[in-house]
């Protein structure tokens, strides 16, 4: 059987894990948000412009 696969395994991996302090892990939290909402941005307006093309510009 494998050593990790046990209790005493798993606790000691969980020891080795190194978390993120709260500051970093904020920092980062806001920069997958700012990136989340510009490619939001960026689709909502490319379905605009082809919505507009579409309608406008070929009268479909």
């Amino acid at each position: 059987m494998l050593k990790w696969f046990s209790i005493r395994g798993i606790i000691a991996e969980i020891k080795r894990i190194r978390w993120s302090k709260p500051k970093d892990l904020a920092i980062d939290s806001g920069t997958v948000l700012i990136f989340t909402a510009a490619f939001a941005l960026f689709f909502v307006l490319c379905t605009a412009f082809n919505a507009w093309f579409i309608n406008d510009l070929l009268g479909i």
